[in-house]
């Protein structure tokens, strides 16, 4: 801890001494929408780096030393034009999806510094097979020390594993042995308008059972009033 907290001190310093950087340098906020669907069962078209943060309390203070860091491995990748990676930040404590959406892949303390990938990262060399990760499967957690080269390099090697994930994928669908994206979205689609088309044949058959209850309940209420004169007279 204590040398994650002197590297942290050291680079702000540098960073502080050094010219301001452009507005375009800042690492830039991932939507709700586009993070979800990274998250979501198909495969996204591009990998993403993110820094889950909260803005609140000494977590939120210790964001904001280990922030730069991530600020300069977003300037670099964005210097180098990495290509389908976006490197991100995302706060936790935005609104209640905010809280779910973290929750859900797999945020524990703050910061938390993840990356989506392509296919799968549960496998032995990065951690995920013997930690207590509870991360999705194609979420990768960084457990290393804060530093930029560190970081950058952790960024580096996992957009190579996944860039090869997604040619091995591509070449996959050619031989006809996995699904593409697009069409698990279009299933996915189908699906959840067979769903809503089960709802409204639901909602329509329990307002014809409704209807059949009111003109029973009037039948009989009819029945009732006509029944009531001759009961009225054979009494009298």
């Amino acid at each position: 801890m204590r040398l994650l907290l002197l590297a942290t001190t050291t680079y702000a310093a540098k960073q502080a001494t050094q010219a301001p950087r452009a507005p375009g340098a800042l690492t830039p906020v991932i939507p709700l929408t586009n993070l979800t669907q990274a998250l979501g069962g198909y495969r996204p078209k591009q990998d993403y780096a993110v820094f889950f943060y909260s803005p609140y309390g000494e977590a939120g203070a210790y964001c904001q030393r280990v922030l730069p860091l991530w600020d300069a491995v977003s300037k670099w990748h964005a210097t180098k034009k990495t290509k389908r990676l976006s490197v991100v930040k995302f706060s936790c404590e935005m609104s209640t999806e905010h809280r779910r959406l973290c929750q859900a892949a797999g945020v524990r303390q703050f910061p938390t510094i993840s990356f989506i990938a392509h296919g799968s990262l549960k496998w032995r060399p990065f951690g995920g097979k013997f930690s207590k990760d509870k991360s999705p499967s194609r979420v990768a957690v960084y457990r290393g020390i804060a530093l930029a080269d560190a970081l950058r390099d952790w960024t580096v090697a996992l957009h190579r594993v996944s860039e090869l994930q997604r040619l091995w994928s591509g070449f996959r669908q050619i031989l006809g042995r996995e699904r593409s994206p697009q069409s698990v979205e279009v299933e996915a689609l189908r699906e959840e308008l067979r769903r809503r088309d089960a709802e409204d044949q639901n909602r329509r058959l329990e307002a014809s059972i409704q209807k059949m209850r009111a003109k029973l309940a009037d039948a009989g209420a009819e029945r009732n009033a006509e029944a009531s004169p001759t009961a009225a007279k054979a009494a009298a």
